[in-house]
């Protein structure tokens, strides 16, 4: 990948933002988030997500169909133009690829899959380790409201999980200490995780059911709300206690909640929406949706009409946004 900037420095508040009208990826200072301001302008077919306030991490791979290829995991300063290529495997199947970056920077976790299997790696000072060993992929189809893959650290650093519904056997939660990699908490079945805004506390549900869940290393596992929430893609805030995520009612209709400071039940918003993505500890972006009749085909009852709204929690109001996706933010939880 490759970066123009000429917007100025790094800002406190950035998200990497696809426009409405573009195709074209931008760093964007979302400190006013209603109105981004283009601080770079990205060049590469990958999916970048942001280190830090001034680099960028993708996973690229080459490979032939239905036979492995080289892929590497690599780095972008945006302002020095400075890369580098921190792993390296053969690799290309399902799954491959998906990394995370400990809050300060110094760990790396990362899958690699292939036809035989997918693996967990720990990338620190002291060597890149497989830390644990899952099946392969098989091919079928998805459930985009149950199929989820998610790999992340902690707020705290502490710990790193990772959850995904695709690999054919292995626990599909996993709970790892970041010092040496060592399973703190396993589910062979689960989905749609996060974290939540600080500390160590990971929240979840199973495939099909809609009671949330959440381990931490004190309590261990808890029932956290009152409510039957059967969520899909929550979202933490970095900065302040809120996660926001989307609920398909009985109809398919999808709506966005928020939960705030770990309360026992959460809140509605009004309208169709859905994919909701902070962008500051009290905005976050979505996007509108409508029923979509006989054009639906084999998903959701209702698809994207094209408008998106930025939504801020202590005015309970939303404007209009002319942001189209959010790829990435930053700071994440723990950053801050």
């Amino acid at each position: 990948m490759h970066a123009k900037c000429t917007g100025g420095a790094p800002s406190p508040r950035e998200a990497i933002l696809v426009m409405k009208g573009s195709v074209t990826k931008v760093l964007a200072d979302v400190s006013d988030p209603a109105h981004p301001r283009t601080i770079c302008t990205l060049t590469g077919l990958w999916q970048p997500q942001l280190v830090t306030a001034s680099e960028i991490s993708w996973a690229a791979s080459q490979k032939a169909p239905g036979t492995p290829g080289p892929t590497v995991i690599a780095t972008l300063d945006l302002f020095s133009g400075i890369t580098a290529v921190v792993a390296s495997w053969q690799g290309g199947g399902y799954l491959d690829g998906l990394h995370a970056w400990s809050p300060g920077r110094e760990l790396l976790v990362y899958l690699t899959s292939d036809t035989s299997s997918v693996d967990l790696h720990l990338l620190s000072g002291g060597g890149d380790r497989v830390v644990a060993n899952l099946g392969s992929v098989p091919g079928r189809g998805t459930n985009p409201s149950e199929d989820d893959s998610f790999l992340e650290f902690s707020p705290d650093g502490s710990y790193f999980a990772m959850e995904q519904t695709f690999t054919g056997s292995g626990a599909h939660l996993q709970i790892r200490r970041s010092t040496n990699g060592s399973l703190a908490y396993t589910q062979p079945s689960a989905t749609m995780a996060s974290w939540g805004s600080s500390g160590s506390k990971l929240y979840f549900r199973h495939v099909q059911e809609s009671v949330i869940y959440a381990w931490d290393p004190i309590s261990g596992l808890t029932k956290p709300f009152s409510q039957a929430l059967a969520w899909i893609k929550p979202r933490a805030d970095a900065g302040d206690d809120y996660l926001a995520f989307t609920v398909r009612d009985a109809a398919g209709t999808p709506h966005v909640w928020l939960n705030a400071h770990s309360a026992k039940t959460s809140s509605q918003l009004a309208s169709v929406r859905s994919s909701p993505a902070f962008l500051n500890a009290s905005s976050f972006f979505y996007i509108e949706e409508a029923p979509c009749g006989v054009n639906c085909g084999p998903g959701p009852a209702t698809q994207p009409t094209g408008r998106a709204f930025v939504y801020d929690i202590s005015l309970k109001a939303e404007t209009a946004s002319t942001i189209f996706s959010v790829l990435t933010t930053w700071p994440r939880p723990g950053q801050v």
